[in-house]
């Protein structure tokens, strides 16, 4: 699965800003990063697209691949399975739950302004 950049909405993804929280295309990359000093030193991350990538079973059922996963639950949910648990209750239905893409994000050892870590970011 491909993320699309978040700015011109037409390319596809190449980093990831953790100071903007944007993916982001090679180009506009180049074009926000470009503007002036303080966001020059953005930390980004290189996004890569696996087509290899195969999506890992659901936690509950173990037949459907898992797309959410539950923060509070620390489980990997299918659409079935996500929906059974999370409406029952107020309380469970605010659950932090995040959409799996398939995308890795590179965190190498890198220096350079793309390969540095988000935990480093201005």
């Amino acid at each position: 699965m491909r993320i699309q950049c978040n700015l011109c909405e037409a390319a596809v993804a190449k980093v990831l800003c953790c100071a903007d929280e944007a993916a982001l295309c090679l180009e506009c990359d180049e074009k926000v990063h470009a503007a002036n000093k303080l966001v020059s030193e953005h930390q980004r991350l290189p996004l890569f697209s696996s087509s290899s990538f195969q999506m890992p079973k659901c936690d509950i059922c173990q037949e459907i691949s898992g797309f959410f996963f539950c923060l509070q639950d620390r489980a990997l949910l299918c659409r079935k399975c996500d929906v059974a648990i999370h409406t029952v209750n107020s309380v469970v239905s605010c659950h932090q739950r995040f959409l799996l893409t398939g995308v890795e994000v590179d965190v190498g050892t890198k220096t350079d302004t793309i390969g540095a870590s988000c935990f480093n970011a201005k």
